[in-house]
């Protein structure tokens, strides 16, 4: 099964073998798309989507045509929900009657899914579960395009539990310890993954590596690019030229208004995070996705949240060919491939 990422700027796969050695990349591709395809996680153009699909199989030729596929924004709602102790089986069985307490929508329409974290840190009788719900619709549109491009979807994960994945493979970051129940205390690591993408920014708080909080925003490249419209007077195209091309040239008033929207998106939803676990602040602040590339980002963040704050790179610890991959480039992207790596990983799934 090899990992897709479609966003409204591009596909980009990715497909990994494991050895005892570790993960290697066996194949890989990103294929733009035309502006508008997709906007808001809808697919407008299903023709461009799957013209760019059956392109990126061609230039990778990976090795299957199963796919692990995520969804995010506002076609899904992830919460943490506390209920009654209960094995998988039980749960199964009741999971719609708890989650029609939290889904706005009829059961009937969406995709549901669910996550046992473990025992309630303040009630050893509940336990906390992590809800997922997808709109149908959604999940529809997308099967229907990889259908179209001969793929077969085998699994549809969410961006935000991609990206904590990819982040297990990094050295800054580590999962959970299998089995650990124990609650969290003063001495626990609070990190906060952000990967900010062209439209979307996928934020996932996880304390000792277990999901505290999570949230979707529209907020990312793109409000950057409006900024170098604005400010130098040029069509979208040529904005995002001298973004990707010469960003030494970017006038430093469009550069400080968009930290000061990224920041304070970034803070509202830390604030969300901290209405209810304000006794574990986050202390490090992960950056991944289109926006990562940007020069000194994490400085700047740093500097204006006041939190410790890296760019995260999930190819660095993952070994690539260098007759088949420019090495180079990849490892300069890499942190551009959270998810697409994150999907690529649930072929490895126990």
């Amino acid at each position: 099964m090899m990992g897709i990422d479609i966003s409204s700027t591009g596909i980009k796969l990715v497909e990994l073998s494991r050895s005892r050695s570790g993960y290697e990349l066996t194949a890989m591709a990103a294929i733009p798309l035309p502006r508008d395809a997709i906007v808001e996680n809808t697919i407008i153009d299903s023709t461009a989507v799957t013209h760019a699909l059956v392109e990126a199989i061609e230039q990778a030729r990976p090795g299957c045509k199963n796919v692990a596929l995520a969804v995010s924004g506002n076609a899904v709602i992830i919460k943490t929900i506390t209920v009654p102790m209960a094995t998988e089986f039980e749960l199964e069985a009741r999971i719609e009657f708890e989650a029609d307490q939290y889904v706005p929508y009829d059961i009937d329409d969406v995709f549901l899914d669910f996550f046992i974290q473990g025992m309630n840190a303040e009630d050893p009788e509940l336990m906390d579960v992590v809800l997922v719900a997808c709109k149908r619709e959604v999940v529809e549109d997308y099967q229907l395009v990889l259908n179209e491009a001969g793929l077969q979807v085998r699994c549809m994960d969410c961006a935000v539990f991609a990206v904590e994945n990819a982040a297990e493979l990094t050295d800054e970051h580590e999962g959970p310890i299998a089995g650990d129940d124990t609650p969290p205390d003063a001495e626990s690591e609070v990190h906060a993954l952000v990967n900010i993408g062209a439209n979307m920014m996928n934020i996932n708080v996880l304390i000792n590596g277990r999901m505290a909080f999570v949230r979707d925003q529209f907020f990312g490249g793109h409000n950057l690019t409006e900024e170098i419209q604005k400010e130098h007077g040029l069509s979208y195209q040529e904005a995002e030229k001298l973004k990707v091309e010469r960003f030494a040239d970017i006038h430093p008033e469009a550069l400080e208004r968009f930290y000061n929207g990224l920041t304070s998106e970034l803070v509202r939803s830390l604030d969300f995070y901290s209405a209810s676990r304000a006794e574990f602040p986050v202390r490090k602040l992960f950056i991944s996705g289109g926006c990562a590339l940007i020069p000194n980002i994490a400085i700047e963040l740093e500097q204006r949240l006041g939190i410790d704050s890296a760019v995260l790179n999930p190819l660095k610890n993952i070994k690539m060919n260098r007759r088949k991959f420019d090495v180079e480039q990849l490892q300069r992207i890499g942190p551009m491939l959270m998810v697409p790596v994150g999907l690529a990983l649930r072929n490895f799934d126990a």
